[in-house]
């Protein structure tokens, strides 16, 4: 009898024991499965801070790496207040490499893990390249000469007032002015109410550049309403830039944004705008040509992470 007890004490010793390995057990699995979760949101929390470090660091290329590098940090910061200091690298003078990692991951295990081993790291890294947009959508029909448009070499220049005058009503001759009214359906069906809807909604297609786009300059007098809404709006217009003009055309080689502050003279032989240039970020468009020449930048740029 005396041995039977023992004998069911003995079991049951060891039943206590198993079942406090096992919930031992349970204890590191469960504190696995939420350090790994931990991980993985570190992980991804990481890499949006660098995406949007990255983003906003191309915004000042190519033309102030220095600028562009505490942007790129300060963003950084802004979405990881922890993040260690990233490393940051210029490939070319339109791209920005941001690199960031952290051994510091908030869990159960992970900081004793990281104190004996250093091998709990969560890593980042995003690449983002400024790009002049190959074809622009929601342009307006407005022409302006690429020596009159501000480009990022000039920075003061965005933001002055200037003053736009249309020159005279001559199709035969568009270079008579700094400024041109276009047809951006290349139909040679250009009438009014299509120069009205593109200034107020902006042309729907794509359009691209290194194309020559007919004057259409005889349909001035009928849009000054138009003109003096997107002025009372503050409406960034997006207008095309041209290198040379003739009688078939303006050369179209690049983008602008114009705001347009008022309508001095809109009729009779005197069509005379004031604005300024500004900068304009374009979305929801494909890369276009990784800008190489800052002066052929007119300040309409594409951003599109590469990495």
């Amino acid at each position: 009898m005396r041995t039977l007890v023992n004998r069911i004490r003995g079991e049951s010793g060891q039943a206590i024991a198993l079942l406090a390995l096992i919930l031992a057990g349970l204890v590191v699995i469960a504190g696995l499965v939420i350090d790994v979760g931990s991980w993985y949101r570190a992980d991804r929390h990481i890499q949006v801070a660098a995406d949007a470090a990255a983003l906003a660091g191309a915004q000042e290329l190519p033309l102030d790496t220095s600028r562009a590098r505490g942007t790129a940090k300060d963003y950084g910061l802004r979405n990881y207040p922890d993040m260690p200091d990233p490393t940051i690298t210029f490939p070319d003078s339109s791209t920005i490499d941001v690199v960031a990692e952290d051994h510091d991951i908030p869990g159960i295990f992970a900081p004793m893990l990281n104190d004996a081993f250093k091998f709990v790291t969560v890593h980042a890294e995003a690449e983002a390249k400024v790009f002049a947009p190959e074809q622009l959508k929601n342009v307006a029909p407005i022409a302006v000469e690429e020596d009159f448009a501000c480009v990022v070499t000039n920075p003061s220049c965005f933001g002055q007032t200037v003053t736009a005058d249309f020159g005279s009503d001559d199709n035969t001759d568009p270079t008579k002015g700094k400024f041109g009214l276009l047809d951006l359906d290349r139909d040679g069906l250009i009438g009014t109410a299509d120069m009205k809807n593109w200034l107020t909604n902006g042309y729907p297609d794509y359009l691209p550049i290194n194309a020559t786009y007919p004057p259409a300059n005889g349909e001035k007098n009928g849009i000054k309403t138009q003109l003096q809404d997107a002025a009372a709006a503050h409406r960034v217009l997006l207008f095309p830039v041209y290198d040379t003009a003739s009688a078939s055309g303006y050369h179209v080689i690049g983008w602008a944004a114009f705001v347009i502050d008022s309508v001095v003279k809109w009729a009779g032989p005197s069509h005379v705008l004031t604005g300024h240039f500004v900068t304009f970020i374009a979305t929801d468009l494909a890369a276009g040509n990784p800008i190489t020449d800052p002066n052929l930048d007119f300040g309409v740029r594409v951003i599109t992470l590469t990495k």
